[in-house]
């Protein structure tokens, strides 16, 4: 009682503290770059953030010379990727769970895109294009303290491009194997005082190329989306608008009883709007508005034997039905953020965070379902000595049907010189469960069932799953110590990070109808550590490296059925990766990339690959036309993350164009 009563306390005094009047005044534009916004809600240099930061800025995106957005974080120290389809990647920090992209906040702009009722991230329907990116920040450990339950183990901000930043018209094409066809217009200019962006993008290919038993996969996907961005001043406040729409389809497998293909038809929308308000030099308001939604479409027909359905008077050894998985999900965040800088040593942030959820699916649930949820955080950072710097923070956090609970996290820094630093961080995080865990009713109506016996059209599947409301939220609680340096001299940036993680009352058990079984039962301890390296000798040059090594031991503490594999087989043992890049003087530019990881996926395989992109700008009047080729070579033989995910080809290989003026 004492101890809820305490952080209540914490929490209130935190609020109250922020919206006092400051003793000293301090301009907000006295940071040196390069500088990161995410950590604590805050613009900070690197050297005093309150955590493990990475950034892919727009040189690191087209040196890559990938094409999706997803694969972009081969480059983070620590972070795992793999695709479970062609088009269905997941991306987490330290690995852990591999089915679903459960544990990770995602931001594009401000705006998460994190799905409460699907329990995933999904990659392939955020409409944006990866020529849309101009940074991303990655914080690299426990994030709930700042960015509430889903930022359990880390925080991915995708930061989109800036009208006033753009030529006034691009276009972009890039074709290749696996029948990739991808196309991009975009158009800035200026308006209302302010600068817009409109963008359409095309993309479109075929996935996987066979199983592991040889036959051809069916994973390709095609998608058409829009995006826009408009950045202006009203009197003295900066207004920030974005809006965007997708529509796609991907193709799925053929499972035994399928007749029709499975495949998956998904309508996204969002709408995001950011007002700030400089209320004096060191008073800052900000407000965010998001709303997203998502329409999925699966319908089929399978073939089962009548009884499967519940007909059990039906003389037919089988019969055909149609079956779907459709659904429709919606969320709507608010957030309002007051930051304070009361003197030169002291800066405090607090805030309040509302989202609402929404989701309607007959299979998954058979009603509509929605949940509420309502998080406080703060920070405060203080100066103790001119070389000394604590940073403190919190989150208290509400959600229907799952109760309160308080993140904390607390960071100490010794500044060596100010663009050097040693850290120590402790945080811990949570997890909420998700409505498919805690309040499935999934099972499968049979419709337009043929033959019919007298007149008995409609069925339902004899198989049924239920979600757990006893569930528990997951738990981290994180201990790193870590240096980062700037040698800007240099142009030199390195970073090392030391971590001991214990993460208790997973939800590790499948979600699936045939063993839908979602209890706390799972346990994990993760140890290691992580570096990285950025040296930009001159505007020619671009050197980045990153290697992680990881320890994992996942056990039970449970009666419950746990299988260790499900929270240690996406966390690779030892990671790493390099992008080499340099261009000559006649705007001649040749990237290599390697990436490795080993263990991971299903079969404990190993994924290394060596990546090139050659490309050649040419300047003319106002114009600039760049073409490039990028060629994938894999040096194994092993199937990407599950068994059947294979390429024919070691050598994949693309060819691109870009035009602005």
């Amino acid at each position: 009682m004492h101890q809820h009563a305490l952080k209540r306390s914490l929490t209130a005094f935190a609020a109250t503290f922020a919206l006092c009047s400051p003793l000293e005044a301090n301009m907000w534009n006295t940071e040196d770059l390069p500088v990161v916004l995410t950590p604590a809600r805050l613009k900070q240099n690197r050297s005093e953030v309150p955590a493990s930061v990475s950034v892919i800025d727009r040189d690191m995106i087209i040196a890559s010379g990938l094409s999706k957005i997803p694969e972009l974080f081969r480059l983070i120290p620590g972070t795992s990727v793999g695709a479970r389809d062609g088009w269905n990647y997941v991306v987490s920090y330290h690995g852990t769970n591999y089915r679903d992209s459960r544990r990770m906040q995602v931001l594009i702009d401000g705006r998460s895109v994190y799905q409460s009722g699907l329990a995933t991230v999904d990659w392939n329907d955020i409409p944006i294009t990866i020529q849309d990116i101009e940074r991303i920040e990655v914080v690299r450990g426990p994030s709930s303290a700042s960015y509430g339950a889903n930022a359990f183990l880390g925080v991915i901000n995708i930061i989109t491009r800036h009208p006033a930043d753009l030529t006034k018209y691009e276009a972009n094409a890039i074709s290749g194997t696996e029948n990739t066809e991808n196309y991009r217009v975009s158009y800035a200019d200026e308006f209302l005082n302010g600068t817009y962006r409109i963008s359409l993008a095309s993309l479109q290919d075929d996935g996987f190329d066979i199983d592991k038993n040889g036959n051809t996969r069916l994973d390709s996907q095609t998608s058409k989306l829009i995006n826009s961005r408009f950045d202006t001043h009203v009197n003295d406040y900066a207004v920030s608008i974005g809006l965007g729409y997708k529509m796609g389809e991907t193709t799925d497998d053929f499972a035994d009883v399928d007749v029709t293909a499975p495949n998956i038809k998904t309508d996204d929308y969002y709408i995001s709007s950011k007002i700030e308000k400089e209320l004096s030099e060191v008073h800052q308001l900000t407000f965010r508005y998001n709303y997203s939604a998502q329409k999925q479409i699966r319908e089929w027909t399978v073939e089962v034997p009548p009884f499967f359905i519940g007909l059990n008077n039906n003389p037919s050894s089988s019969v055909l039905a149609d079956a779907n998985e459709n659904v429709v999900v919606n969320r709507q965040d608010i957030d309002l953020q007051d930051t304070f800088i009361w003197n030169k040593g002291l800066t405090t942030i607090a805030g309040i965070h509302l989202k609402k959820s929404r989701v309607s699916s007959e299979t998954y649930y058979d009603d509509t379902l929605t949940s509420g949820n309502y998080q406080m955080f703060f920070n405060i950072e203080k100066s103790i000595t001119e070389n000394f710097t604590i940073n403190a923070g919190g989150s208290y956090e509400y959600e229907e049907d799952i109760g309160k609970n308080f993140s904390p996290r607390i960071a100490a820094l010794f500044h060596l010189t100010k663009n050097q630093s040693f850290r120590a961080i402790y945080s811990e995080a949570i997890r909420t469960p998700d409505l498919l865990e805690t309040s499935a009713n999934w099972s499968y109506k049979a419709r337009n069932v043929r033959p019919a016996l007298d007149g008995q059209t409609e069925g339902q599947l004899i198989t049924r799953a239920t979600g757990n409301p006893n569930l528990k939220p997951e738990k981290i609680e994180s201990r790193e110590i870590g240096y980062y340096g700037n040698f800007s001299q240099h142009h030199l940036q390195f970073d090392v990070k030391i971590f001991f993680d214990q993460l208790d009352q997973l939800i590790s058990n499948s979600i699936s109808l045939e063993r839908f079984d979602p209890v706390n039962s799972g346990n994990l301890k993760q140890s290691g550590f992580e570096t990285e390296i950025d040296f930009r000798p001159n505007h020619k040059w671009l050197i980045h490296t990153s290697y992680a090594y990881i320890k994992s031991k996942a056990y039970s503490n449970s009666d419950a059925s746990f299988t260790s594999s499900t929270e240690e087989s996406f966390t690779p043992k030892n990671s790493a990766s390099v992008l080499i890049s340099y261009r000559t003087d006649n705007n001649i530019q040749i990237s290599l990339s390697q990436y490795y990881a080993k263990a991971i996926g299903t079969s404990q395989n190993k994924f290394s690959r060596s990546d090139m992109r050659l490309s050649k700008k040419i300047a003319f009047s106002n114009s600039e036309f760049e073409i490039y080729y990028n060629a994938q070579y894999r040096l194994d033989e092993d199937s990407e993350l599950l068994s059947s995910n294979i390429y024919r080809n070691e050598l994949r290989q693309f060819i691109g164009i870009n035009l602005s003026y």
